[in-house]
């Protein structure tokens, strides 16, 4: 390392100290009543984790472990987006089905080979979770069995925020799983083993 900076000095801890923590919303501690916007990822704070369409997948779940997220933004060379792709997706059936279909190896599989396409996928609208709760998110990832929650700007049609079932875990420091459903075939088989 250069030698232009400075090492800091440090010291060690004699007693227990608390934990500094964000506050919510008019410093509540979140819970299922409170506004959903306190719970969304907002992407004009938090510059999303985007990789590209011709990533091999264990690329793209190494990108996921690295920024400690299970989804990922799927762009153009002009970071528009064209997908997502999840840790359920890399890790799950979806390449043992297309390995299966193209008769190809795992390390030829790319990105773009097992991702939500744009055109799949479902969003909800900034209008309507402005005026929702975080029970209300919650109990909508459920009802379609999804993780995640992309949050789109009617008036200016750009992603804006993301809902995430890990996340809102976190902060509200109890767990929420949300099975996941099989939709085809050979997923309702897989269940059935």
């Amino acid at each position: 390392m250069s030698t232009s900076y400075n090492v800091l000095s440090h010291t060690r801890l004699n007693k227990a100290v608390s934990i500094m923590s964000p506050p919510q919303a008019h410093g509540a501690v979140l819970t299922l009543e409170s506004p959903a916007i306190c719970a969304m990822t907002d992407l004009s704070q938090v510059r999303p984790v985007m990789t590209s369409p011709s990533l091999p997948i264990d690329q793209a779940n190494d990108r996921m472990i690295t920024y400690g997220v299970r989804m990922l933004f799927v762009t153009d060379a002009n970071e528009k987006m064209v997908g997502i792709i999840t840790a359920t997706d890399v890790l799950g059936e979806k390449p043992i089905q297309y390995m299966q279909k193209v008769s190809c190896t795992h390390d030829e599989i790319e990105v773009r080979d097992i991702m939500t396409d744009i055109s799949n996928l479902e969003v909800l609208n900034l209008k309507d979770v402005e005026h929702s709760r975080v029970g209300d998110i919650l109990e909508t990832l459920t009802n379609v069995s999804r993780q995640h929650a992309l949050v789109i700007d009617g008036e200016a049609q750009q992603v804006c925020g993301i809902y995430s079932t890990a996340h809102i875990s976190r902060m509200m420091n109890v767990r929420f799983e949300v099975p996941e459903v099989a939709t085809t075939f050979a997923a309702v088989q897989s269940a059935l083993s």
